[in-house]
């Protein structure tokens, strides 16, 4: 089967996503080719030469072009894709293709989508994300465009939807946001590769850190729009003096590394907070292993905060997969008694210290999380679903 593939992320520049496992377990036995935003800014955020390390294996021998070369924003790439995917996809030499899989994309996927229909190709689309409300959150849209790029974003969506054969969500809580005729959905959540996120040892690296004999609270990933430090610094601020060996570990620096650096300053924490920065994914699992406690801290946007079938971000599988307890400022998918669940500044203070004074519900905590991630949330069998559906469609 050849699979071609739209991205609103650009696959070589940014950070480990579910499309790049996607691409990882399909290439083995179909070929993929890619058209993708083109992310020129994030190397004046990280190091995006790491991105591309870690991204390796999934990408080797994978055809990828951009919308464009110019340095344009990723707003401006999406709204002139109309006249840049036609020249694009002659490139990419679109009738070889026998299904269209459009990953997130609200513009470009669609007038894709559009060209492959004309030929007979079907589009899976997946949603990974509430892509009307990021619009509405965005540093990259105008403040007073916001309202409505978030209107524009929902129109869009809704014109993918009824044009897709396939609708896949990331979970139920995504698949309730939009109305989906029901005999197009299915659901594909996240997971881990459980061969490469495992318990393992992390004294050395411990050592190296400086953190022997610290409590360490940890966070892996960007600092978009989408991520609050702010009740956990004033946590961790409030708590300092009671317990004098915490320390925090961030590992990642795209997006606020500055905004976050200064709110850890202004609650007098600066010094207790170690700055990674960007690692390649390989590297990923021994920096979780050198945290007693993993971080999801979330800022609340309309439609984030799940019931029971809620979210399971890559970072909370592959926390899990660690076997590391978990504070989740949204609900999460896992069962009850696996994430804790926090928010305002008290409600982390109360959960740090219940689980630094018991290292036992700690331990708890991780074995059953690693549990439940080789029982339900393993890519291997995620991507399977996706092939399944893909074969179909293009059959």
């Amino acid at each position: 089967m050849r699979i071609l593939v739209t991205s609103i992320v650009d696959l070589k520049k940014g950070p480990h996503t579910r499309l790049h496992e996607f691409i990882r377990h399909l290439k083995t036995n179909h070929e993929i080719a890619v058209l993708c935003i083109n992310d020129w800014w994030k190397s004046d955020q990280t190091d995006s030469k790491l991105y591309a390390q870690g991204h390796k294996d999934a990408l080797d021998n994978i055809q990828i072009e951009y919308l464009t070369q110019r340095r344009i924003s990723p707003i401006l790439q999406e709204l002139t894709s109309a006249i840049s995917v036609g020249n694009k996809l002659e490139r990419l030499d679109f009738t070889r293709f026998n299904v269209h899989l459009n990953y997130n994309s609200l513009i470009s996927g669609y007038f894709v989508a559009r060209k492959m229909r004309s030929i007979n190709v079907p589009t899976v689309y997946d949603i990974a994300d509430d892509l009307p409300q990021m619009l509405r959150v965005s540093p990259q849209v105008p403040r007073v465009m916001r309202p409505a790029a978030e209107f524009i974003g929902r129109f869009m969506l809704n014109r993918n939807i009824n044009i897709a054969g396939k609708i896949s969500f990331v979970n139920t809580n995504i698949k309730d946001l939009y109305r989906a005729p029901i005999n197009k959905i299915v659901i594909i959540p996240n997971g881990a590769d459980i061969e490469q996120f495992y318990p393992r040892s992390s004294e050395s690296l411990r050592d190296e850190l400086g953190l022997s004999g610290d409590f360490v609270i940890g966070f892996v990933g960007t600092m978009r729009e989408w991520v609050d430090f702010d009740p956990v610094f004033a946590a961790v601020g409030d708590m300092v003096n009671r317990y004098p060996n915490i320390k925090i570990v961030i590992v990642g620096e795209e997006g606020g590394l500055d905004k976050t650096r200064n709110e850890a300053k202004k609650y007098g924490i600066l010094e207790r907070t170690i700055f990674i920065g960007t690692v390649p994914y390989d590297r990923v699992p021994e920096y979780i292993s050198c945290m007693d406690l993993c971080l999801i801290p979330f800022a609340r946007h309309k439609g984030m905060d799940a019931g029971p079938e809620g979210f399971c971000p890559l970072k909370l599988a592959e926390y899990l997969a660690c076997e590391k307890p978990v504070i989740s400022s949204q609900k999460t998918s896992m069962p009850e008694g696996i994430v804790a669940y926090a928010f305002s500044m008290q409600e982390y203070k109360d959960v740090i210290t219940r689980l630094y004074n018991n290292p036992q519900l700690r331990k708890e905590m991780g074995v059953r999380g690693r549990e439940t991630i080789q029982n339900s949330y393993v890519w291997a069998s995620s991507v399977s679903t996706l092939e399944k559906v893909l074969l179909e469609l293009a059959a």
